[in-house]
């Protein structure tokens, strides 16, 4: 079941093996017949796939809406081809009887597919969340599909860091060829702005919490701050690696990791882990047990789902995030926020909203810079990496590399509040 919608979507994990045995079980995997799409095609699809219903709605909406803006400038044309654009949900369906992660990861795998097996496909622009990139990335790469991620930044996607899956980036590429690229930094760069926003804000002991359900994609950016710490002078006072946060969702079954941790003396603790309901059960047991501790969390962390369930905690909780306020954005950015607003009356844009801007327009360009030979995939793949050069976008001045890496690294550190929303503290340099 396919939702393609003009309204908006929730957020899972999961990993690795049972992401390929559920992309397996839906069918969905090896290349579509006729993939390399149609070469004398004038109509173009790029298909976006992103949690659209669910508690995450609002900031969807608000993406889905600036890749429609970016693509209504353009006319709906670039040169001789027509562009359009199929919104897909791939958020989890609270219909379907089966566990959260597993029917996310199907409604990801029939998005993929239903790309895929669309002769007039030329880009992909999903997912938000690393578990489902990891589903869709391998059929998109197979038939030869751009794909463009706003938010995906497990860095095993594009590295060989130390959180990589055994194979490295190859696995997610079967045929050879990069099409993946991401608009956030990657989490080997967020550790090293984490690790800057501790400091200023006086930790000096910290303990490291990773989830070991459903490693690598949220739970890496635990190992790669525990990595970088001791280096800016802070100290590894724990590491804690065998909860479950996805299974363990009872506050008071976090007692006994709680009094560990206790004992060890840390100021901060930093999760690893997928927004749920356990993650949350956590900080509030910390919270509860040591009201003094700094709670940290990545920007995988920073959604409704796992703010709005922090209850007191949320007052010791920090947060590190690529998205911006809209005022540090450059002056073009500020032109998109009132072409928006135009275009959706009583809309207030944010971050989110460049972010699918961004991805539309990049889209758009590789299509120009590919010329009247646009309508082949690899055509537009190759103008994206090897063409493409330095963008002075939105949401600043910035390149992506040959792995699909964005230059883009700037953060801001935020604090968490009791009603779910995040406050600015101070930019992360």
């Amino acid at each position: 079941m396919i939702r393609a919608l003009h309204s908006r979507r929730a957020r899972a994990a999961a990993t690795a093996a049972a992401l390929a045995a559920l992309v397996a079980g839906c069918g969905s995997s090896g290349v579509v017949e006729g993939g390399n799409n149609a070469f004398s095609a004038t109509t173009l699809t790029v298909y976006t796939s992103l949690p659209l219903l669910g508690p995450d709605h609002a900031a969807m909406t608000q993406m889905v809406n600036g890749e429609e803006l970016a693509l209504y400038q353009a006319g709906g044309h670039v040169g001789k081809f027509h562009v359009s654009i199929q919104e897909l949900d791939d958020a989890a369906d609270p219909a379907l009887a089966v566990p959260v992660t597993h029917s996310s990861s199907r409604q990801t795998a029939n998005a993929a597919h239903a790309a895929a097996s669309d002769l007039s496909t030329i880009a992909y622009i999903g997912d938000l969340y690393s578990p489902q990139t990891a589903i869709s990335l391998p059929l998109n790469n197979e038939n030869g599909i751009l794909q463009l991620s706003p938010g995906s930044s497990y860095s095993g996607f594009t590295d060989s860091s130390s959180v990589a899956a055994s194979g490295g980036p190859s696995i997610w590429y079967p045929n050879g060829q990069r099409t993946f690229a991401r608009l956030v930094p990657a989490d080997t760069v967020e550790s090293k702005a984490m690790v800057s926003y501790m400091r200023s804000l006086g930790v000096r002991r910290l303990d490291v919490v990773s989830d070991a359900e459903y490693p690598p994609f949220d739970s890496g950016i635990a190992h790669l701050v525990a990595a970088a710490a001791p280096a800016a002078g802070i100290a590894l006072a724990g590491r804690q690696t065998k909860i479950a946060t996805q299974s363990v969702t009872s506050a008071g079954a976090y007692a006994k990791l709680a009094a560990t941790i206790a004992a060890a003396h840390p100021d901060a603790v930093l999760l690893g882990a997928s927004p749920n309901s356990g993650a949350d059960a956590l900080y509030r047991e910390l919270h509860a047990k040591l009201p003094k501790l700094k709670l940290f969390a990545a920007s995988t962390l920073a959604t409704p789902v796992f703010l709005h369930a922090l209850g007191a905690a949320a007052a010791a909780t920090y947060v590190t995030s690529p998205l911006l306020e809209p005022n540090q954005y450059p002056a073009a950015a500020q032109a998109v926020f009132a072409a928006y607003r135009g275009r959706f009356p009583g809309a207030a844009p944010g971050a989110y909203a460049l972010y699918g801007y961004e991805a539309m327009e990049d889209v758009l360009r590789a299509i120009k810079l590919a010329g009247p030979l646009a309508a082949r995939r690899q055509n537009v793949v190759g103008a994206f990496f090897g063409r493409l050069g330095r963008r002075d976008g939105v949401l600043g001045s910035y390149t992506i590399d040959a792995n699909g890496d964005t230059s883009l690294n700037r953060f801001d550190g935020y604090r968490a509040t009791p009603g779910g929303t995040l406050v600015l503290v101070a930019p992360i340099s």
